[in-house]
């Protein structure tokens, strides 16, 4: 370059130029990898990348950016699926009430929120057989109130109409049933008085009824028995004092009547041989029929 070192100078200040816009883009870059290596954690530090990728430094900025939107839509993701456990997390403990809030099983279980729709969901699962074991006994119950009170309608109609408001009905049929209950016990109360003034057993019927609270029907059976024997007994009686007829038999319907006696005491029907003497009035035969079968069948049991 003799006489024209103007041009040398020229050239060489281009040059110098261009090699520090070289270096200011290159550390422009190297910064921009540190960044992402910042944001990333690849599993190497920006020097040894820098190290690695020296001249490439577009490539591994390229490579870095690529990372990080890889990650962006994870993290977006990883979100998602976080708000819908919440959502799951909170509906659960809505429909559980496990003692604490879903704010504060979220914040013990951050991180295994798996876990924890895990334990609830076994949780409802147990609830909801408990549930449906009460509604199974609720139903037994509801079936044999109504076999029982004889409402008018029937268990299931009555299921239907009440459905998810059992405990009320069941409330209602008991009241029916103890309404029933008291007048058939005034009931049983009544034929225990009227047997005792026929059988006079040495007790009025208050101290009876007081002594069977709760066995009326025991009682009854009792007294029917002593009232058939009293009047087997006086049969026997009376049958001393009655005329014979031209052969010295006994009349016919005297003696049926002895036999109707006899049987009924034998048999406990649950009526009075007077009771069904006068039930069968005209039909004496078809009444000793029926108590000697009944006799017949009660010894096969035995």
């Amino acid at each position: 370059y003799d006489g024209k070192e103007d041009d040398l100078i020229k050239n060489l200040t281009k040059m110098k130029a261009k090699q520090e816009k070289t270096a200011e883009l290159k550390a422009i870059k190297q910064q921009s990898v540190r960044a992402l290596v910042d944001e990333n954690n690849p599993g190497k530090s920006a020097e040894e990348l820098l190290a690695m990728y020296d001249g490439k430094e577009d490539a591994l900025i390229k490579n870095l950016t690529k990372m990080k939107a890889k990650q962006e839509k994870a993290a977006v993701k990883e979100a998602e699926l976080k708000a819908a456990k919440r959502e799951r997390v909170s509906a659960l403990v809505d429909e559980t009430m496990p003692g604490k809030s879903a704010e504060d099983l979220l914040a013990m279980y951050d991180g295994k929120e798996d876990d924890l729709i895990k334990n609830l969901t076994k949780m409802k699962d147990k609830q909801t057989d408990k549930e449906d074991e009460a509604k199974a006994a609720k139903r037994a119950s509801i079936t044999a109130l109504v076999a029982e009170t004889s409402p008018g309608k029937s268990a299931e109609e009555l299921l239907a109409a009440y459905d998810g408001r059992e405990d009320e009905l069941i409330k209602n049929l008991t009241k029916m049933k103890t309404k029933q209950g008291a007048k058939i016990k005034k009931q049983k109360h009544a034929e225990i008085t009227s047997l005792v003034e026929v059988t006079n057993p040495g007790k009025t019927a208050e101290e009876l009824i007081a002594a069977y609270d709760g066995k009326e029907d025991e009682l009854i059976k009792n007294l029917t028995k002593m009232k058939s024997k009293q009047e087997l007994k006086a049969s026997g009686k009376k049958s001393v004092t009655i005329a014979t007829d031209a052969t010295g038999n006994d009349s016919d319907k005297d003696a049926t009547r002895r036999m109707v006696v006899a049987l009924v005491a034998e048999t406990n029907p649950g009526k009075s041989a007077d009771d069904l003497l006068k039930a069968y009035e005209g039909r004496e035969e078809d009444l000793v029929t029926h108590l000697k079968k009944l006799k017949k069948s009660k010894r096969n049991v035995a």
